[in-house]
């Protein structure tokens, strides 16, 4: 589903979505510190759906 995003934007979004999580989740992990996947988490939304 693109949501009104051209296919290819929708595509390269979400797997901006998924390499912010991944990121996020290591680093989290290194620093024993919850907080910067938390903060990736709740920018998600926004990140998105932008221009819809």
């Amino acid at each position: 589903m693109t949501a009104g995003l051209d296919e290819t934007l929708a595509k390269q979004r979400g797997e901006d979505a998924m390499i912010a999580i991944q990121g996020a989740l290591v680093l989290s992990h290194g620093l024993r510190n919850f907080a910067p996947f938390q903060r990736v988490i709740q920018q998600l939304p926004q990140q998105l759906c932008r221009d819809l």
